[in-house]
């Protein structure tokens, strides 16, 4: 794969790679020090401080029918970057990565699609690398750096792209669960009594699994459910 593109300030590394797609070739990787329009899911804005990582993949697969999974991959990558840099991070289901409890890093898949013909899909990440002074956004949160690991934003880029690609040709010719294994044991909640809300529908259980299709499995007072998009409350 070519070298990560590299720019001072972008509205949004997705939107850039959306914009480009045409023009630049699958595999292509863009990072910026400033996001001036950063969105997390469901269109939330995603404050990128000044010495986060923000950066984003350009992938155009042949086969679609893994697309929901490519989060998920991320995830373990951003993962084992970071225990790659000393940090002990959990998945919070389906797209966060945190420490002790606080998020330090999100994802954001975007599809884009011509006629019900996918072009291209577009994985957003944003992690705090040397960031101070995280608890003043809306959760609470950490940084590399709070938690006395001192890197670049560079070499987290690099092993966070190393892992995705290692597993990126059996994911989307397998599925989730060629990662199935790697994601259930950094996945924090398992086990625990946790709420999943969507839009206004919310429902309790027990997370009992991550199936092979990676959706979550509650186990509820009226049975079991399998849940497929939603913010995981513990």
């Amino acid at each position: 794969m070519q070298p990560p593109i590299h720019f001072e300030e972008l509205d949004s590394t997705n939107t850039y790679l959306k914009n480009n797609r045409a023009l630049l070739p699958p595999g292509t990787a863009v990072y910026t020090d400033r996001q001036t329009a950063g969105r997390g899911r469901f269109n939330r804005k995603w404050v990128s401080q000044e010495g986060g990582l923000y950066f984003s993949i350009l992938l155009k697969p042949k086969d679609t029918r893994f697309l929901a999974n490519l989060t998920q991959l991320m995830a373990v990558s951003v993962c084992r970057a970071l225990e790659e840099l000393g940090a002990d991070p959990k998945i919070k289901w389906p797209n966060d990565v945190q420490i002790n409890a606080q998020k330090i890093c999100g994802i954001l898949s975007e599809a884009v699609t011509d006629k019900d013909r996918v072009e291209a899909v577009v994985i957003g990440v944003g992690i705090n690398v040397a960031q101070e002074g995280l608890n003043k956004i809306d959760q609470p949160a950490t940084s590399l750096k709070e938690l006395g690991i001192n890197t670049t934003k560079e070499r987290v880029l690099d092993l966070v792209l190393e892992a995705f690609w290692q597993g990126y040709p059996s994911l989307t010719e397998n599925g989730f669960k060629t990662v199935r294994a790697d994601f259930l044991k950094r996945f924090a909640a398992l086990g625990k009594e946790v709420t999943v809300k969507n839009g206004e529908k919310t429902i309790s259980g027990t997370a009992q699994d991550v199936s092979a299709k990676g959706t979550l499995i509650l186990r509820t007072a009226s049975g079991t459910e399998e849940i497929y998009i939603g913010d995981l409350i513990v």
